[in-house]
């Protein structure tokens, strides 16, 4: 014969359901939170970044520089743990100013800061960006990575010439979206990835023509090229891994 459950007794064992289903949710959150995966010796960028590098010096009083995050309010959330903005000088007179940020932890809320958008948050006008490939190589793929060029006004007219690229984990990216869907896809494979901006920009008249543009590009390029082969390993695998 069947016994059936009845008042406080069947209180008792949906309360029982409910609580193994509550207990279930909260160890399936737990299995699926990320797992950090971080480097036990971080390189100090400040010193192993090298104020000397081919025919280019690092001034002693550098140019003030555009800002690495989007605004000029300090932000809690920021992304970088290591960053480094100076400018070079070579014997000809040309100079180039260098920004290397690096975050150990990049999220979706808290991410590299995309230069197309520090830019116009300080007061520039983007007015040209394209993808670029840089004579340099990722020592995961073995690819040239990928950028941007880009080219800013700001509110005086003078012209702003920025190479940059933006490394998220092994993967260069070249928009946001691709961005944020990487780092989703970590998160869903149990991996926190870190991330690094590489920018080196200089100014140059309003009137400078397209091509005195292009040398300009390729003198900067040249510089980031030569400053990855001048760094440690450890050092390169943060700039392009």
């Amino acid at each position: 014969m069947t016994t059936m459950l009845s008042g406080p007794w069947r209180i008792h064992a949906r309360t029982w359901v409910l609580a193994s289903i509550l207990c279930g949710a909260a160890v399936a959150a737990r299995l699926a939170q990320p797992t950090l995966h971080e480097q036990a010796n971080e390189p100090q960028l400040e010193t192993s970044i090298p104020n000397k590098i081919g025919d280019w010096a690092a001034l002693a009083s550098p140019l003030t520089q555009v800002s690495i995050t989007q605004g000029n309010e300090p932000d809690i959330n920021q992304p970088y743990d290591q960053s480094v903005l100076r400018t070079y000088a070579d014997n000809q007179g040309h100079q180039i100013g260098v920004a290397v940020a690096w975050g150990k932890h990049q999220r979706q809320e808290v991410k590299i800061h995309r230069p197309e958008l520090c830019y116009p948050a300080q007061g520039y006008a983007v007015k040209n960006i394209q993808d670029h490939t840089f004579g340099v190589t990722s020592s995961t793929s073995q690819q040239a990575i990928i950028g941007k060029r880009m080219i800013a006004l700001d509110r005086n007219g003078s012209m702003e010439v920025v190479s940059y690229w933006i490394r998220i984990g092994s993967i260069y990216s070249d928009s946001a979206f691709k961005t944020r869907m990487h780092i989703l896809q970590e998160g869903l494979a149990g991996r926190v990835t870190d991330g690094l901006l590489m920018r080196v920009s200089q100014k140059v008249p309003a009137s400078t023509e397209p091509s005195q543009l292009e040398s300009v590009f390729q003198r900067q390029e040249q510089f980031a090229a030569d400053l990855v082969r001048s760094v440690t390993p450890a050092t390169r695998d943060l700039l392009a891994r």
